[in-house]
């Protein structure tokens, strides 16, 4: 058909000529040229669009002041920070047990209260432990790639960890390509892709490949993972629906009788669709989620799956929020029901309530409750305090976990200037006792009990000189304390970093520096053994340093741990590398 059309209009054309030489003594018809100067509409338009996202999922405000630590994307790239524990080591009371170095476990042991310390959820749908370790999660086996912003809400004896996957939003798209390398054969590989269209389609990638060849006579041993995440999209300003695919692999050596090999597959599928009034994130929003999990290719447990689906009516203001979420997740946990509101009726007054009940069919039910209150002072001064209940069970899977009860308070002072930040703070914890630990730090089997605490808490944030910022937390258990919870346990930072405006007026180049130092007392709060013995614990200091360099959408970084060489360990039987190297690039494309 193509070639009949121009056949046909190579005839037109040619009869037109003929005619033309022909005078018919009528007034010939104007030629009409084309305009040069309009524009040419058949060109691709490729203005750059921003188009409508989900909203993120965390903890939803107001709340008071200091309740929340946020960590954006360039937070996870010009930091220390290469896995989720690295992150959570540095809030203040939060004890990383570390196996080792480079993909060894990382337990956050916090609060006391065992595996109920640590709540992590993936764009609003808890992640649940599931496999051969049911009852702790590994924070370091949490990819960080796919992730835009991680927010931590911080409660007397729990952390709640919101992690929100990045969500394309330009019409142009965006590739991202790292490499690094290190000691002992360090490799790791990412590559991410996004794009949006203006129809609201959207594609996300990303793919993440780490191996290390281990440390001959150390607990850390030959590793290597890969994580693959997909998101396929549609979103228009007040409805949108996606679905992701979170899959991840690892394998970890052995190292007979402190490390286990342990490989595993776990895989996610997470459907989610929302339904909003307005278009600018306020008013009222259904959001409906199914998510399936599946781990297999484990060498010691069978095959495992889990199906979650919730239900969530939210309503939000500028000074106010509320939601009530219904959620379901297997035959273990049929039902669960949370609320959630928060008011600031005042500039000065803010307040903040959830609750949780959750049910497990036979076995009976469980309730958690938390309130936060602030009050905000003159001169940059504010105060908080929160309160948590807890009437649950650890372990809803394990028919003989107990049921346990604990009221846990915390208080806190704090002095905000653009120079300084201040915190102090008490808090009290109830008696508890934890059942079990982590599957990856095997010479540890289990926590002791924990009698009724009290600790105290400080946070600095000094800005001296433009560019240098001092920084540092102190947690210590004036009274009582339970394992992994060593007397003086502090944190302390110096980091300059500068753009060099005088020098390089669009910002494009920027230089962070970074020493830290981690650093705890003697304990004999180290866990217990399989036959019930104590394991000791510290004193150790660990001393690290990180720079980056930053070259408009490039970064080059270089990192190393345990500066100062020692041959202390956060686990009593697990060693840690010394002068440990870590460097790499990262860069951003935009087609």
């Amino acid at each position: 058909m193509r070639r009949g059309l121009l056949v046909a209009g190579a005839l037109w054309s040619i009869g037109g000529a003929a005619q033309a030489q022909v005078d018919s003594g009528l007034p010939r018809p104007p030629v009409v040229r084309a305009d040069s100067t309009r524009p040419d509409t058949t060109a691709a338009d490729t203005v750059e669009r921003f188009l409508s996202v989900f909203a993120p999922a965390m903890a939803r405000g107001p709340l008071p002041r200091g309740a929340r630590f946020e960590f954006d994307a360039d937070s996870l790239v010009l930091s220390n920070i290469t896995t989720l524990g690295d992150l959570l080591g540095h809030l203040p009371g939060v004890y990383v047990a570390r196996g080792g170095w480079f993909g060894a476990a990382e337990i956050a042991v916090y609060g006391g209260h065992g595996p109920l310390g640590l709540e992590l959820y993936w764009d609003g749908v808890p992640v649940l432990p599931l496999g051969r370790d049911s009852l702790w999660l590994d924070p370091a086996r949490v990819s960080l790639a796919p992730l835009e912003r991680i927010d931590v809400q911080v409660l007397p004896s729990t952390l709640r960890v919101f992690l929100v996957t990045r969500r394309a939003r330009s019409s142009v798209p965006r590739t991202e390509v790292r490499i690094s390398t290190g000691a002992n054969s360090i490799a790791q590989y990412r590559a991410g892709f996004a794009k949006r269209w203006r129809s609201g389609i959207g594609l996300s990638v990303s793919a993440d490949y780490r191996n290390i060849d281990g440390i001959r006579g150390s607990s850390t041993t030959a590793f290597n993972s890969v994580d693959f995440w997909l998101r396929a999209e549609y979103v228009k300003a007040r409805f949108g629906a996606s679905y992701q695919i979170v899959s991840s692999a690892w394998d970890r050596g052995s190292a007979a009788p402190v490390v286990d090999a342990w490989k595993q597959r776990r895989l996610d599928g997470l459907f989610q669709g929302f339904l909003a009034s307005r278009d600018d994130g306020l008013g009222a929003r259904l959001t409906v989620t199914v998510a399936r999990t599946a781990i297999s290719n484990d060498t010691l447990i069978p095959d495992r799956r889990l199906l979650q689906g919730s239900v969530e009516l939210s309503e939000t203001r500028p000074r106010a929020s509320a939601s009530v979420t219904a959620r379901f997740q297997g035959a273990e946990r049929p039902f669960q029901l949370e609320a959630l509101a928060a008011w600031q009726p005042v500039r000065f007054f803010t307040l903040a309530v959830d609750a949780r009940r959750s049910q497990y069919g036979d076995k009976g039910h469980g309730t958690r409750a938390h309130v936060s209150a602030g009050l905000a002072l003159p001169l940059g001064a504010s105060i908080r305090a929160e309160a948590s209940r807890i009437e649950d069970f650890q372990a809803p899977l394990v028919l003989t976990d107990s049921f346990q009860r604990a009221t846990d308070v915390a208080a806190y002072a704090r002095w905000e200037r653009r120079f300084i930040t201040l915190e102090g703070g008490v808090v009290q914890r109830d008696s508890f006792r934890p059942r079990g630990f982590a599957a990856g730090i095997r010479p540890v089997a289990s926590l002791g009990p924990s009698p009724r605490s009290r600790y105290v808490s400080f946070l600095v944030a000094l800005r001296p000189l433009p560019g240098v910022h001092l920084s540092g937390w102190y947690f210590d258990p004036i009274r009582g304390g339970g394992d992994f919870e060593p007397p003086t346990h502090g944190r302390v930072s110096a980091t300059f970093f500068s753009k060099f405006w005088r020098v390089y007026k669009s910002g494009a180049f920027a230089l962070r520096g970074e020493l830290a130092a981690e650093s705890w007392s003697r304990s004999n709060l180290g866990g217990r053994d399989a036959a019930g013995a104590q394991l000791p614990l510290g004193p150790a200091s660990f001393v690290e340093s990180n720079i980056q360099l930053r070259i408009g959408d490039f970064t080059a970084y270089w990192l190393t741990r345990n500066y100062n060489g020692m041959r202390g360990s956060y686990v009593a039987g697990l060693s840690y590398p010394k002068y440990v190297q870590y460097y790499g690039v990262q860069w951003y494309f935009r087609n």
